[in-house]
């Protein structure tokens, strides 16, 4: 046994010395796998039990200072326990071993839409690689063909962090200021070195994904790398049910017959239907809506209430980046502003609230190639292929929102885009959306939110 580890260990180290190229004849790069990963001295865990070695991700991925730092939770891959600090060790922030996990490539970042992100999958659970722009370069996914690859992800000295309930594989941890103003604390960050990249992402053999629906009990949802929903097998998808989201967080999915509801927001025919009841209240809830991401700002001073005699810290921020209000495309890039979008697609219109089954919010970065495309009217119906996941510090006060965010614009609603009298859809929605979008000019209004902050809000719509 001895003796074949040697062997294994020669192996290797003539395949990693090959790798380097002649100008003239380049060799090709190696190609890794499990007795080359193993051979450097790593163990495979599978993703799904690198999941729940993490523990719980309710209530543990707020990004509010004011939280405190329990409730952002991260783990850090060691060696060895004396590796981790003393802090770590006393709140349990660390997992000790030299793991690795492998993956399928179950997304494709050309569009925009996904961002520094490689979704892998390995046929127990999907989780996400925080990494540089431009990944499908390197880890293609072909999503016509079905087309991809393994990769293989050396852990040790990397973090695995809760941001919203959502777990992915990154560098270390952060602090900065969001568009509030707000301080905050995020529990990883994006790996954007290359040379750090190579030393902990690895290449595997090609493979071909494939596709097949979820069975109405979940019985059968390994059977598959990309799945297929509808109206009937939706229900597993809730945290609730999901052996609290391992299964199917940052999976690839096919969403069948799924229906836009707009909410709170007057429709193409001039109607305006009811938005959820968990945003009565607030001055969130439009669907479609934009979103302020840039962060840029205006000015942010301290000063003294003359009521009160208390400091309050005052943000005044550029109008045009402090929006949550309706809009008629998919997201909003102009004029160096961009906000990304939201609408709302499901399979029950009478649905009150957010956080049901079958009722999600589709994202589109303002960055992304298709932002200014306009919106499905209100009742399109089709299929949309995207990443499926959740966004909540929690699900006990019951606002959670479970999310899909497409890589292409193809994969939303080929049927609505699509048709022979789409000229004549995108008139009407266009004649809708105008006040809103005509001249790229976000107007100043009651969405405008220059504000003074004396304390943090629940951060519900942070």
């Amino acid at each position: 046994m001895k003796m074949f580890k040697i062997f294994l260990i020669m192996v290797v180290g003539s395949i990693l010395t090959g790798c380097y190229n002649d100008f003239d004849t380049p060799k090709p790069a190696p190609v890794y796998n499990d007795q080359v990963m193993q051979a450097m001295g790593m163990t495979h865990i599978s993703i799904y039990d690198l999941k729940k070695m993490f523990g719980e991700i309710n209530g543990t991925g707020s990004t509010n200072v004011s939280d405190g730092l329990e409730k952002t939770m991260y783990k850090r891959f060691v060696l060895k326990k004396s590796q981790a600090t003393e802090w770590e060790q006393s709140t349990n922030r660390y997992i000790e071993g030299n793991y690795y996990i492998k993956g399928k490539v179950i997304s494709n970042d050309k569009e925009g839409n996904i961002y520094k992100s490689l979704h892998i999958y390995d046929g127990t659970a999907a989780i996400e690689l925080k990494l540089a722009n431009g990944l499908f370069i390197d880890y293609p996914f072909n999503m016509d063909t079905l087309e991809s690859q393994w990769v293989y992800v050396r852990l040790l000295g990397l973090y695995m962090g809760n941001f919203r309930m959502m777990l992915s594989i990154g560098d270390i941890p952060t602090e900065g200021m969001n568009s509030y103003g707000r301080p905050k604390f995020y529990s990883n960050s994006n790996i954007v070195s290359p040379e750090k990249i190579a030393k902990h992402v690895f290449k595997g053999e090609k493979v071909i994904l494939t596709k097949g629906r979820l069975a109405n009990d979940g019985s059968n949802k390994n059977a598959y790398d990309i799945l297929e929903i509808d109206e009937q097998n939706c229900e597993q998808l809730l945290y609730k049910n999901s052996d609290k989201g391992v299964n199917y967080f940052g999976r690839l999915m096919e969403f069948q017959d799924v229906e836009v509801f707009y909410k709170g927001v007057e429709n193409q025919e001039g109607v305006t239907h009811p938005k959820f009841d968990d945003d009565e209240e607030s001055d969130t809830g439009f669907y479609p809506a934009w979103i302020c991401t840039s962060g840029n700002m205006k000015d942010i001073t301290t000063e003294i209430n003359p009521e009160t005699g208390k400091a309050e810290v005052v943000v005044t921020p550029l109008v045009s980046e402090f929006i949550d209000g309706p809009w008629g495309k998919m997201a909003y890039s102009e004029k160096n502003v961009s906000l990304y979008g939201q609408m709302v697609v499901g399979y029950d219109r009478s649905a009150s609230s957010q956080n049901v089954a079958g009722s999600y919010v589709v994202r589109t970065s303002g960055y992304s190639r298709y932002a200014g495309k306009y919106v499905p009217m209100d009742g399109a119906k089709g299929k949309i292929v995207a990443i499926y996941s959740i966004y909540s510090k929690d699900v006990d006060r019951g606002y959670e929102t479970y999310q899909l965010t497409p890589c292409r614009f193809q994969d939303i609603l080929p049927e609505y885009y699509g048709a022979a009298d789409y000229a004549e859809k995108e008139a009407i929605v266009a004649e809708w959306a105008k006040p809103v979008s005509e001249g790229g000019v976000i107007p100043e209004s009651s969405f405008a939110r220059p504000q003074t902050i004396l304390e943090e809000d629940d951060g519900a719509n942070d």
